[in-house]
């Protein structure tokens, strides 16, 4: 499944940048109870309890920013297992200013296997469009100070 998408904030680029480039910092965007450890600047782990449907439980993750051009654009993998289920994501994202408002433009290519892919994709597509939205919209309340 590919979801792409854009997030507008008013705060500088390279703010934007770093936040969402930090673990600490993102943390608090994520809506499901979770867990993350830092293991160095470019890898992190941790737990998340999520589901789809009536599919619900514990998943352990790993992620490796695979590329950093500072201010400009990242890449991140992200591995994670549980309840008879796996999925790998390749993120992307690209951020650019004008006129004081910082755009993020993000694309994230996944693959799940398992229990959580027999769910059908149109209800995998519905809670993965849910849970970015609100990761997104915490991130611009942190981000504007609100």
């Amino acid at each position: 499944m590919h979801f792409e998408g854009t997030f507008t904030v008013r705060a500088p680029r390279a703010r934007v940048y770093s936040f969402l480039l930090n673990p600490k910092e993102f943390s608090p965007c994520i809506d499901d109870p979770h867990t993350i450890e830092v293991i160095d600047a470019d890898h992190f782990r941790g737990t998340v309890k999520a589901g789809v449907s009536f599919i619900r439980g514990n998943f352990t993750w790993s992620a490796d920013v695979k590329e950093r051009v500072p201010s400009e654009r990242a890449q991140m993998a992200v591995h994670g297992s549980g309840m008879g289920s796996g999925f790998d994501v390749v993120a992307n994202l690209a951020v650019s200013e004008a006129g004081g408002l910082s755009t993020v433009k993000w694309a994230a290519d996944v693959q799940m296997s398992g229990t959580i892919a027999t769910v059908g994709a149109r209800l995998l597509q519905g809670t993965t469009e849910k849970k970015t939205n609100a990761f997104f919209e915490n991130a611009r309340r942190i981000l504007e100070g609100h």
